[in-house]
């Protein structure tokens, strides 16, 4: 779904756009094996934008579109032989159920969140009667574009897209809620970190970042620093491992007046007050989101250990949760 979201952005934007196309997603698959189940696409007239099964599926999709009314919407089966799936590199051919939501029919308000970064949840039927209904972590936003913390959804729906978005990934399933099957498509923007600083820390916490499928730059430099913060977004984070003020600094400053969703500080107690004193006079009362010392208490020792903890900071940050123990809580232990 990442693939589709600048193009779902510029038809959103575009009002003469957004009355065309259709935005495609799998509601269920009958064979395959293993695959990537954040498939999502954009058609019109120019062609697909995104994927779907590799691309395996886009003549199926192109042709049902074609024969589409722009404002219709449609569950429709597209059929992969075992051939083509191998010549794709995949286990095995199947069946895949997809359904074609009008892009005119999302709501306008999807596209700023999309913009700003915002992780969402996009939710309809998946049987295709009914229309999308968009969940972050603090609002909902109706079709017709009513905004509000519930906006008189049912609380058991609600329910359901604040926990798929806890998982922190790009993804689509489906739930049943009540006697209806809904398909439950999450947008967790793709994580960005800039790491301050050089050394082994620096290059523990970037192979940490990497394997987690982060883009990590290592880079000091205050004004790149500060282009980045420019863009980032709350799936977005900063790093400060300098310990030097004239970049530890306006870095913090930079972040603190920014978007950017995770900021960590290493450093002692001391760096830490320092740091905060110079942030006060700058004007920054407030510098809860500033986690300094950074990372979870997990007794790390060297670079590796406390990447892993610094990580694990960073993912609980994001998805909203309190670090414990999956033994000593009693809720879901896939986020």
């Amino acid at each position: 779904m990442d693939a589709v979201v600048p193009d779902l952005i510029a038809r959103l934007e575009d009002s003469a756009a957004a009355s065309q196309g259709h935005l495609v997603r799998v509601i269920a698959l009958s064979g395959f094996g293993l695959r990537d189940d954040a498939d999502g696409a954009v058609v019109n007239a120019e062609g697909i934008a995104g994927r779907v099964l590799g691309g395996l599926c886009n003549e199926a999709i192109a042709t049902e579109a074609a024969n589409l009314d722009d404002a219709a919407r449609a569950v429709i089966q597209a059929r992969v032989t075992d051939a083509d799936a191998d010549a794709a590199g995949m286990v095995c051919g199947g069946t895949a159920h997809l359904l074609l939501s009008p892009v005119g029919d999302l709501p306008t308000e999807l596209a700023r969140l999309l913009r700003e970064a915002t992780p969402l949840a996009l939710i309809t039927p998946a049987d295709g009667t009914g229309h999308e209904l968009v969940i972050t972590k603090k609002s909902v936003v109706t079709p017709d574009g009513e905004i509000s913390d519930t906006a008189g959804v049912d609380e058991a729906l609600l329910e359901v897209g604040r926990t798929a978005l806890q998982g922190g990934r790009t993804t689509s399933q489906v739930e049943k809620v009540g006697d209806t099957e809904y398909l439950v498509s999450t947008i967790v923007p793709s994580t960005r970190v800039v790491i301050a600083g050089s050394g082994p820390m620096a290059e523990a916490i970037a192979a940490q970042g990497e394997l987690m499928g982060w883009t990590v730059d290592i880079n000091e430099d205050v004004d790149a620093g500060k282009a980045f913060l420019a863009s980032a977004g709350p799936a977005d984070g900063l790093v400060i491992l300098s310990h030097d003020r004239a970049v530890d600094v306006p870095l913090l400053d930079a972040a603190l007046n920014s978007a950017v969703g995770y900021i960590g500080g290493m450093g002692s107690r001391g760096t830490q007050t320092a740091r905060r004193n110079a942030l006060a006079e700058l004007g920054h009362a407030d510098q809860s989101r500033i986690n300094g010392p950074i990372g979870l208490d997990l007794g790390s020792r060297n670079p590796a250990e406390t990447a892993v903890a610094i990580a694990a900071e960073f993912l609980a940050n994001r998805t909203g949760r309190d670090p414990g123990r999956l033994t000593d809580s009693s809720g879901p232990i896939n986020g």
